[in-house]
């Protein structure tokens, strides 16, 4: 550890708490600095999920977060995505215990692993983390996708170019997730229209 990533060269805004935090994970201090800036919160350490539930555990992962409000979180790591992604980062809104929303930061470079940090099942509908890692990566081959957020259940995804067929592509969103439609739009149709519009995909099991 150099002396300057001891003091908190870069970390104007972070307490020695976050700091120590930080340095213990070792952790890009600056980027640190500037997720704060942007949540206005305390940098936290990641809980650890359980692996078999997906429960959130009393212990800890190797990845810092942050609270912040629902309006908030998707803007910011729209923001610094690819920012942090260049650094060997992956920043990601998540919800942890009570539905509260936060930003979380990871070591690494593959978006889906996001997914398998988070644990995101659709186990109401007998899809295990897995199922939802390998169609999601079949996705990202045709496409090119990022992880904006998830949670226990739940996931936000952007394309980097659109399906062209999205009637074909709707259909199989329905099929993989019907409660996008069941419980969501309403019609396929309007299913496609939202994937147009968002340019990606929300995606819930309940």
């Amino acid at each position: 550890m150099g002396i300057l990533s001891f003091f908190g060269c870069g970390a104007k805004n972070l307490t020695p708490k976050e700091i120590e935090l930080v340095n213990k994970l070792d952790f890009n201090i600056e980027l640190m600095n500037e997720l704060k800036n942007e949540t206005k919160n305390e940098l936290i350490q990641l809980p650890a999920i359980d692996q078999e539930t997906a429960d959130v555990l009393d212990e800890f992962f190797n990845g810092i977060h942050s609270n912040t409000s629902e309006e908030k979180a998707n803007s910011i790591v729209k923001k610094l995505k690819e920012k942090f992604r260049a650094k060997g980062y992956l920043i990601f809104a998540f919800t942890g215990e009570e539905d509260s929303k936060s930003i979380g930061v990871i070591k690494g470079t593959n978006d889906l692993d996001i997914l398998r940090y988070r644990r995101t099942d659709g186990i109401n509908h007998d899809y295990e983390n897995k199922d939802i890692v390998k169609k999601i990566s079949e996705w990202n081959d045709k496409f090119g996708l990022t992880v904006i957020g998830c949670g226990r259940d739940w996931l936000e995804l952007k394309f980097k170019k659109l399906p062209n067929d999205l009637d074909a592509f709707a259909n199989e969103v329905y099929e993989f997730c019907p409660d996008s439609v069941d419980q969501g739009v309403g019609e396929v149709e309007n299913l496609k229209l939202m994937i147009k519009e968002m340019n990606g995909i929300w995606l819930w099991w309940d």
